[in-house]
């Protein structure tokens, strides 16, 4: 008799551990998708702010370039810094889609990881297309404001610049942990949904 009640106790006592385990791997899953979900949600706020900012920015030279009499700013100038952040707002927006496609309910851990990483190239591209087309955009706008230049309009350039290419950077930097995090946890998921 204490032999079947030391099995039937032992059983038991296996299918809690059992129920346990699996109880402890759904909380862990749930855990890393919230996080998952916060680095998301700061992605696309990130990524919202710089494409309202493109958009505001780029209605801004355009109402410039409609008042401009060319006596500061030559029309050129005007058109090329408008270029530029319209394309950078078209990136901004593809950018968005991207994250858009980033959802559990319709994706498997593996294309989630997928698509997360394509996000990440995307960032990373934009960071080096950015770069390699800072130089030709500033020598385009000193070449068409060159009978214009003056001391003051040269040092407020690059200081602005600076400024500009700091926080950049460091904005930069801010999306690429905020990916990074992202891409550790769905490798997380995924590691615990193998189990």
């Amino acid at each position: 008799m204490e032999l079947d009640q030391l099995k039937a106790n032992w059983q038991e006592l296996s299918k809690k551990m059992e129920n346990s385990e699996i109880f402890n791997r759904q909380v862990t899953i749930n855990m890393l998708k919230r996080n998952a979900d916060s680095s998301i949600g700061k992605l696309e706020r990130f990524e919202f702010f710089f494409l309202a900012l493109c958009v505001v920015l780029a209605g801004l030279f355009s109402t410039l370039l409609a008042i401009n009499d060319g006596s500061i700013f030559k029309n050129e100038s005007i058109l090329v810094t408008i270029g530029v952040f319209v394309l950078a707002g078209i990136w901004q927006a593809y950018k968005i889609y991207l994250l858009g496609k980033i959802k559990y309910e319709s994706c498997t851990t593996v294309d989630l990881l997928k698509r997360a990483s394509e996000f990440k190239l995307m960032t990373q591209a934009r960071f080096v297309v950015g770069m390699v087309l800072l130089i030709p955009t500033i020598i385009l706008l000193v070449n068409f404001q060159r009978d214009m230049l003056t001391r003051e309009m040269i040092v407020g350039m690059v200081v602005g610049g600076t400024f500009g290419l700091l926080i950049g950077f460091r904005a930069f930097l801010m999306q690429w942990k905020s990916v990074d995090e992202l891409i550790f946890d769905l490798k997380e998921i995924r590691s615990y949904e193998k189990d």
